[in-house]
């Protein structure tokens, strides 16, 4: 498989989440991320309006409103949103599908995304930096966790696309700061936890 026909084939997430409990899913953690709770209060970061991109069981998206971010948990499978509505009141969980998505310009100071960008091919990239830099604010910032190509255990057939740090520089870098990027893991059920990224990046204007 190249890098120009490397599509992967990922279920139907609306059955998915319809047909799983969410506690069960590898990516589900109920704790705020880690990585994104250290930069949160390394830049002392308390209010603006949040987006948890591919929010999935809404477990992110709750944590961020519990520390006072106005929350927006977007995902594409209606399932996933009916079960996160159950959850909280606080955040605005709402179904969009990212690659033409509905959200509005200029409307979020900081996006999460810790399992959306890996699962797109490289030719739907473009269109989702897109419609990052069309939905964050001047200077906002994207938190992005992916899948790493230093992962070895989960095969390359299967799961998410696994990225170096030089392939969300070439594709963040025209549009976009990328201020750092770390070794890291992904948590969640897995065990051992697999092999992550973990790239703050900032919108240039």
């Amino acid at each position: 498989m190249t890098l120009m026909d490397n599509k992967k084939e990922f279920p139907d997430w609306d059955t998915y989440y319809k047909e799983n409990n969410v506690e069960d899913m590898p990516w589900y953690e109920n704790n705020l991320d880690p990585d994104l709770e250290n930069e949160i209060k390394s830049r002392n970061l308390s209010g603006g309006k949040f987006l948890d991109l591919g929010t999935g069981p809404g477990t992110q998206a709750i944590q961020l409103s519990n520390l006072g971010f106005e929350t927006t948990g977007s995902d594409l499978s209606v399932n996933a949103i009916e079960k996160a509505k159950k959850l909280s009141k606080e955040v605005n969980f709402v179904t969009d599908d990212f690659l033409n998505s509905k959200l509005h310009e200029n409307e979020f100071d900081f996006i999460l995304d810790r399992g959306c960008f890996h699962v797109f091919d490289i030719k739907q990239r473009p269109t989702y930096v897109t419609q990052i830099k069309r939905i964050l604010k001047k200077n906002g910032i994207l938190f992005l966790k992916c899948m790493s190509i230093e992962e070895k255990d989960l095969p390359e057939e299967k799961g998410p696309h696994k990225l170096s740090k030089s392939e969300l520089n070439q594709v963040f870098s025209a549009d976009f700061e990328v201020e750092n990027i770390k070794d890291t893991v992904y948590h969640g059920t897995l065990n051992p936890l697999p092999k992550a990224l973990f790239a703050v990046i900032k919108k240039k204007f």
